[in-house]
């Protein structure tokens, strides 16, 4: 998992890809809306390796506040270039009002395979992770009622819940194929859509694929 709060290595061959703002140089913000166990752990890595500081899933008391209040005005977007996993998954259209010209990467996964690494993910109960402190608790079931409209595995509520997501996202961008990328990391996509997505050359180097097992289950 991307670690809250670091500061990633921009590698000196890759371009700078900001862009002029009022006279202020930014980079546009990017989001990664896939589901859980989509890979969005390993596109935060690939997105840092790109020169992208986003952070993955972000559990500090700041974040769970924006989200308890209904809205998507991240303080961590002051000083980040976005965030990626469930905290924004459900919020895309609101960043995409507050954040014009945003860029937006929807991973997806083949349901099956997705549903079995779910299954497995979710058989460790929220309060075991007590010990990453009690926001972080509250923010995951926060985000799973949110999200999935559950705390506990149900399969068929999760197909429904993935199935809407991704037909309702590529409703929302149609027509926008600049804003959005559909990514399947687990089928093996990886740099080779994502840099030129955001005006980059291909990095020589592997796509970071994390929390993988050896049968080459639960990419994250």
């Amino acid at each position: 998992m991307t670690a809250y709060g670091t500061e990633p290595s921009r590698p000196a061959a890759l371009p700078d890809l900001s862009r002029r703002t009022n006279g202020t140089r930014t980079k546009p913000k990017i989001f990664g809306i896939g589901l859980s166990r989509t890979g969005t752990t390993s596109l935060a890595n690939a997105l840092h390796t790109l020169g992208f500081d986003v952070v993955h899933y972000p559990s500090d008391p700041a974040t769970y506040a924006t989200l308890l209040a209904g809205t998507a005005c991240f303080p961590l977007l002051d000083r980040y270039d976005g965030i990626t996993d469930i905290t924004v998954a459900h919020l895309y259209q609101d960043l995409d009002l507050l954040w014009p010209g945003a860029k937006f990467v929807l991973t997806v996964r083949e349901e099956e395979s997705w549903l079995r690494s779910c299954r497995k993910h979710w058989e460790r109960p929220i309060e075991s992770k007590a010990d990453r402190g009690r926001v972080y608790v509250d923010l995951q079931r926060f985000l799973r009622a949110a999200v999935y409209g559950c705390h506990d595995f149900r399969p068929e509520r999760f197909r429904r819940v993935a199935r809407q997501h991704t037909s309702e996202v590529t409703r929302h961008f149609a027509g926008r194929n600049e804003d959005l990328l559909t990514l399947d990391i687990a089928a093996g996509q990886g740099y080779e859509r994502l840099a030129p997505f955001l005006g980059l050359p291909v990095p020589d180097e592997p796509f970071p694929h994390c929390n993988r097992t050896a049968a080459g289950e639960n990419p994250r």
